[in-house]
């Protein structure tokens, strides 16, 4: 059989816009959801999260502000959105916005959890390497278009 006599409705629709590792990003989430339970997956995308956030080292971070910058700018450098990091009288909270969306390639929930999980790891992982001890804990949640995290009690 010839490439070009495969059906193709099964396919999902790929525009000249998708760049192939948004592609193999989408498909590697619809798989995981398709065969591996929703706990598991959870905590393979917090693992996911924590070796990302071991990339950008937060050498020299000293304060929200410096912190604040240096994981826009590696959001940033990915595409995946932006931070407005707060300290409030019991939590850091950080709401990250313009994460990246797969519309047409996966189901949204799936997405939606992998992007949960993934930004929870990293930014856990981050309050822990700046000193974070083990009562605190770091929870995500959706607000709309917007990921808030709290990294308290």
């Amino acid at each position: 059989m010839k490439l070009d006599q495969f059906p193709q409705a099964a396919a999902p629709a790929i525009s000249e816009a998708t760049p192939s590792f948004s592609l193999f990003a989408a498909m590697s989430v619809a798989e995981l959801a398709e065969v591996v339970p929703s706990a598991q997956r959870r905590g393979f995308h917090l693992a996911v999260g924590r070796r990302m956030a071991a990339v950008e080292t937060l050498e020299g971070v000293s304060d929200a502000s410096a912190l604040c910058w240096r994981v826009n700018a590696f959001w940033h450098q990915l595409g995946w959105g932006e931070a407005e990091i707060s300290l409030e009288r019991d939590a850091i909270v950080v709401r990250h916005r313009f994460a990246p969306k797969a519309e047409g390639l996966v189901d949204d929930d799936a997405w939606s959890a992998m992007l949960l999980a993934v930004l929870e790891g990293a930014y856990d992982s981050w309050f822990r390497r700046l000193g974070s001890g083990p009562s605190l804990h770091t929870r995500a949640e959706w607000k709309g278009e917007t990921v808030e995290l709290r990294h308290g009690r």
